[in-house]
């Protein structure tokens, strides 16, 4: 099955959300109430697009995804930032990646006294160790940006050895001290195993399915837009797996 890439729409508007369905039952004997999951979580989410946009392609974009699809299943792989989307527009300061050296194919390992050392391409080199707060699963953080608010809810954060990744959701808000420290609470059920390069505000890919293709009167003057609405989707869903594809590119 085919997995499209999502178009370079301008977003006007954005929600990111996760459902979980449940089952609910009442006892015979007890009356007591009872609630289970009844199925696997997923996030959703609702996309405002321009139906214009500085390049005028909005509209056209729609358009052309929906005969992509062509009465196939409406799959599309969008980069999902937290439901605070509208900050990471322009701030990208505290994401990282970890670069990898190689020569002539083969890989160059970096140590400094006999320790690994992991290469970021971030604009601060965070660095983080299992921690725990109140109770919760976090990440001990240093060189952050001084005495600022480091981290909100929902954000992900995510921590790499250079061989493994782990990430989580950020609970709540964070600040950091003078030194550039700080804990950031985490979600995670369980502790962080590895300490290392993190990175903090990043967005994550999800492959969705559209619940439809929107439709739009575009006016003689004035701006107009789209609303995509999507659910979560997983590749062990579909017998004949997924095909990545990126006809925008």
């Amino acid at each position: 099955m085919k997995v499209f890439a999502w178009p370079p729409f301008q977003l006007t508007g954005w929600e990111l959300a996760e459902v979980y369905p449940q089952s609910r039952s009442v006892g015979l004997i007890e009356g007591r109430p009872r609630t289970s999951s009844a199925q696997r979580g997923r996030r959703v989410a609702t996309a405002h697009v321009t139906g214009i946009g500085t390049d005028a392609a909005g509209a056209g974009f729609v358009r052309m995804l929906n005969r992509q699809w062509a009465g196939q299943s409406k799959l599309v792989r969008v980069e999902c930032h937290s439901a605070l989307w509208h900050m990471y527009r322009g701030r990208n300061d505290l994401r990282g990646n970890v670069l990898s050296w190689t020569d002539s194919g083969v890989d160059l390992l970096w140590s400094a006294g006999g320790a690994p050392i992991i290469w970021g391409d971030g604009d601060f080199a965070l660095s983080g160790a299992p921690a725990t707060d109140g109770g919760w699963h976090g990440l001990a953080l240093t060189g952050l940006p001084p005495g600022q608010i480091a981290a909100r809810p929902s954000e992900l954060i995510s921590i790499t050895d250079g061989d493994a990744i782990e990430s989580a959701y950020v609970l709540t808000v964070a600040r950091s001290d003078e030194a550039g420290a700080a804990i950031i609470r985490t979600d995670k059920p369980e502790a962080f195993t590895m300490s290392g390069l993190v990175s903090l505000g990043h967005a994550e890919n999800v492959v969705f399915e559209a619940q439809g293709v929107p439709r739009a009167v575009q006016g003689l003057s004035g701006t107009y837009g789209f609303q995509w609405d999507f659910i979560e989707v997983f590749e062990d869903e579909f017998a004949d797996g997924w095909q990545e594809v990126n006809p925008w590119d």
